[in-house]
């Protein structure tokens, strides 16, 4: 399982213009390009918008509650193109978009062929000093998707075409998330299901029993949906297990993070317990490695902005894949940039769902748009060159500190 850094890129031309020579490895079911001319590729400009906006709804989950939008933007220029990222945020905006902008410092002026010459050198400084995790990654991630949002408008082509010759046109969604602190659940479900979701994730956390209740509301009300229960990792080992004993008639699609995402002997007792178990969105680069390999889990959800960036994503979902795991990406609260490289990702890999927000989120429907509504159980891989997202720039100015 090799996570040492993410997986390659291939544009058709660079973002200079310059012909580029596309091989496809069936092996690997990827792209590698070789310049026809001697000529590299030069990292000109990152810059980071941290935004941070109150929400205005009640939103808890199992171990904390969500009471802001927010997030890091990041813009680059690569040969002149513009790309856009996102770095997840769980804490202060600022010191995330300071760990950017140092990060920055070693990629400025760098020339490089592939976007994952100036994450490695990025990741080599950051392994050395012993930050491997956290909000250096997700800085880290945030660049490195943005390098691909120039490198594949450059090709003119969506960032999918970057990894795949022919990459899934539309993948399955379903609605992230339902709470029981936000109203009542059943209209949260019609909610969903007015958007054309195939089912949605469920914030649970409470009790087994309590959140056998919310749980059996919502099965209740969308009786043939996908049905996921997430507890942030609200139970311990002990507990989950009683929840997966209560769950078992529930045909939950899966568990998520029923135990802390670091208590892998946790996952490792659940297993066999008749309740498919989900993680991951917790988990950097290297930290899939024993649960991907031991398949401690069932399904597999790294954030595309968390964990490494789009080439981590994809060898994780690849891995996965090897190893007999489904892959979903999670996306929660994030922005519009992380749903479209999420669903990039899917249209490569494969999916057994999306998360897709019906609920209001100015981060995902006023920070940009190319994101067609979900119809019939899945959504439209964004068709336009990069992410296919356009950013609203006056939003970006408007919000960010």
């Amino acid at each position: 399982m090799a996570l040492d850094g993410p997986a390659d890129d291939a544009p058709g031309r660079s973002p200079g213009g310059r012909m580029l020579q596309v091989k496809r490895e069936e092996a690997a079911n990827q792209f590698k390009v070789a310049p026809l001319a001697s000529s590299s590729l030069e990292l000109e400009t990152v810059e980071a918008f941290p935004i941070r906006l109150k929400i205005g709804e009640n939103l808890r989950g199992g171990t904390f509650a969500y009471t802001h939008y927010q997030t890091v933007v990041v813009r680059v220029v690569v040969d002149g193109v513009e790309g856009w990222g996102e770095a997840m945020t769980r804490f202060e905006p600022d010191a995330t978009a300071l760990m950017v902008r140092y990060l920055a410092k070693g990629m400025l002026g760098m020339e490089f062929e592939r976007v994952k010459e100036p994450w490695a050198r990025a990741w080599r400084e950051l392994r050395i000093r012993g930050h491997t995790r956290g909000t250096d990654v997700e800085a880290l991630s945030g660049i490195e998707i943005a390098l691909y949002d120039a490198a594949a408008r450059a090709a003119g082509v969506p960032l999918g075409d970057l990894f795949k010759r022919r990459p899934l046109r539309r993948v399955p969604a379903f609605a992230g998330s339902l709470f029981a602190s936000r109203g009542r659940i059943e209209d949260q479900v019609d909610e969903a299901v007015s958007h054309g979701l195939a089912g949605a994730k469920v914030k649970i956390g409470f009790g087994v029993r309590s959140d056998l209740r919310t749980l059996e509301a919502v099965r209740r009300r969308w009786p043939d949906g996908m049905l996921i229960g997430d507890a942030n990792g609200a139970y311990d080992a002990n507990g989950a297990a009683k929840a997966c004993e209560a769950f078992a008639g529930l045909g939950l699609a899966w568990f998520e993070e029923p135990v802390l995402s670091d208590d892998f002997e946790g996952y490792a007792r659940l297993k066999g317990l008749g309740v498919k178990i989900g993680a991951g969105e917790s988990w950097y680069v290297g930290d899939f490695r024993l649960p991907v390999g031991k398949r401690l889990v069932e399904v597999v959800e790294p954030s595309v902005s968390r964990c490494g960036g789009i080439g981590v994503q994809i060898d994780v979902a690849r891995a996965a894949a090897r190893n007999g795991i489904s892959f979903s990406p999670m996306v929660g609260m994030n922005s519009v940039l992380s749903l479209a490289a999420s669903i990039h990702v899917a249209s490569v890999c494969g999916t057994v769902g999306v998360e897709y927000n019906p609920f209001p989120n100015p981060l995902q429907t006023e920070l940009g748009d190319g994101i067609t509504r979900p119809s019939k159980g899945t959504i439209e891989v964004p068709k336009g060159p990069g992410l296919g997202v356009t950013i609203d720039r006056a939003f970006v100015k408007a919000h960010s500190r």
